[in-house]
């Protein structure tokens, strides 16, 4: 259903800048991008642009209702936040409570705070499911690791090779999750700043350098750059 049409159905799209509108409540709720709120939301890339456009009167409640969830907000506070710009008193808006729009409004009401109560459950039941696959994954670390490391502490003559199998779950849990390692310890690669951090000395771009601590990629974007240092001199020439 578009409420618009109801409403007034001769109303000419706003000329005021909307996008900065939408970038503020955006900051708020911390959407860093247009692209990262149609996701949020559910919604299309088309429906974040018609909001920008000032056209939220062509836009279908269901749209909106999602809109206002993502960010947080009341759909009455998303309506009228990018409705400022018309020239009619805010209160022409408002219908009398007895009338049919009031009726209907309310049940658009109801129905996004029915939408939200939902987005929040099933936000809450992905979160339990991914800590429940992950502590599935850990099973075997969560249930040996304090045990090796009390072990290692009444034993500081154990070797620390064999504690390293209990370090696999961690590893494949990662693996899972989409994170890789640059470059492993000690590998000699060619510097690049934009993924390797200097920890001592200097360097050009495209000479030798040695990785001292790996450094992480989640999804091919970087998380930690891969910490590096010079190769001296001898280690050059060879």
């Amino acid at each position: 259903m578009n409420i618009w049409k109801v409403i007034d159905p001769g109303f000419m799209a706003p000329t005021a800048s909307h996008s900065s509108r939408l970038k503020a409540l955006m900051q708020q709720s911390k959407i860093g991008s247009y692209r990262a709120l149609a996701l949020q939301a559910g919604v299309s890339r088309w429906q974040i642009q018609q909001l920008r456009r000032g056209k939220i009167r062509q836009m279908r409640i269901e749209a909106l209702s999602k809109i206002a969830i993502a960010l947080n907000i009341p759909l009455t506070a998303l309506i009228t936040e990018f409705d400022l710009t018309s020239n009619r008193p805010q209160s022409s808006l408002q219908p009398p409570d007895n009338s049919p729009l009031a009726h209907q409004l309310t049940e658009l009401q109801q129905e996004y705070q029915r939408l939200q109560k939902q987005q929040t459950e099933q936000i809450a039941a992905i979160r339990s499911q991914v800590q429940i696959d992950a502590l599935q994954t850990l099973e075997s670390w969560l249930v040996q690791w304090p045990t090796i490391a009390h072990r290692a502490q009444m034993n500081t003559d154990l070797p620390a090779v064999k504690i390293l199998p209990f370090i696999r779950p961690v590893t494949q849990l990662m693996a899972e999750w989409g994170v890789e390692a640059i470059a492993s310890i000690d590998a000699q690669i060619p510097y690049d700043p934009q993924s390797h951090q200097l920890t001592k000395g200097t360097a050009n771009p495209g000479e030798l350098v040695c990785v001292t601590h790996s450094g992480y990629r989640y999804h091919g974007k970087l998380l930690h750059r891969a910490k590096v240092k010079p190769l001296d001199s001898a280690s050059s020439l060879t």
